[in-house]
């Protein structure tokens, strides 16, 4: 399953504070597909995750993984990068 790093997590809930999104609402990872076919990785803050969810938690922080993508992102870490001008989600290979 998705690991969520403790970078990724604290990010997740520094955007959900400065954004105002209530603590109710998930996180929840969606794909859609790009004019190329490759699937580009969504992420938003929803009332209400599906049951038949993923679900990657780290520190109490949970990301929801929609089934059409939680097997690609099965062998992957959310992380989060700074490059100055912005924060960036990525995804890498977890260590085993």
């Amino acid at each position: 399953m998705l690991q969520l790093s403790e970078n990724a997590a604290a990010a997740l809930e520094s955007i959900r504070a400065a954004e105002g999104i209530p603590e109710s609402h998930n996180t929840r990872l969606t794909a859609e597909r790009g004019p190329s076919g490759d699937l580009a990785v969504r992420l938003e803050f929803v009332e209400n995750a599906l049951p038949e969810d993923g679900v990657a938690e780290q520190g109490g922080t949970q990301v929801y993984v929609d089934p059409l993508i939680v097997d690609a992102l099965s062998e992957s870490v959310m992380d989060v990068h700074d490059a100055g001008d912005g924060l960036t989600f990525v995804f890498r290979p977890q260590v085993v």
